[in-house]
């Protein structure tokens, strides 16, 4: 009877762990911040604890995986773009239609408008912009980490500001 009730009593708590809702990790400007100085303490030689070297890790592989999505994309909507350059010359009629193609590629994918299609940075470099950008706007700590380095790589190599 002891052992039934000692089951019964598993069974339940699972039921309630399972039942609970999963909590994503926070993935924001602090996050990102903490794992930007945890491999800097690591670069410069610091020990550091098993969650700290994770912190580190995550991180930097996060910023280098959203670089990367970026240099993709960047790449398709220059290939976009010069597919509808192209089929302009091609057909007259649907003038319209690839007009207003052309205009949606930049608001999709801002980058392409910036000279980080041909000096796209590299994982390194990357997590030096972010880090510069954190400092220069620290109001961005509570915004989404992927929203920080899109921004972040936008200021860097965005053509206006070099004017």
């Amino acid at each position: 009877m002891r052992v039934a009730a000692a089951i019964l009593m598993c069974i339940a708590c699972n039921a309630v762990t399972w039942g609970a809702p999963w909590l994503p990790p926070v993935r924001d400007g602090a996050w990102l911040q903490n794992g930007i100085t945890q491999q800097q303490r690591w670069n410069a030689h610091e020990t550091l604890s098993d969650k700290e070297l994770n912190d580190a890790t995550l991180v930097t592989s996060y910023i280098c995986g959203v670089v990367d999505l970026e240099k993709e994309l960047v790449r398709r909507a220059a290939l976009l773009s010069e597919a509808l350059r192209g089929a302009k010359k091609k057909e007259a009629r649907r003038s319209a239609h690839l007009e207003g193609m052309t205009q949606a590629v930049p608001i999709l994918v801002p980058l392409i408008e910036s000279d980080f299609i041909k000096d796209g940075p590299s994982c390194d470099r990357a997590v030096v912009i972010v880090q510069d950008y954190l400092v220069k706007y620290p109001e961005m700590l509570d915004k989404d980490a992927d929203a920080i380095v899109e921004k972040a790589l936008l200021a860097t190599y965005s053509r206006s500001s070099e004017e």
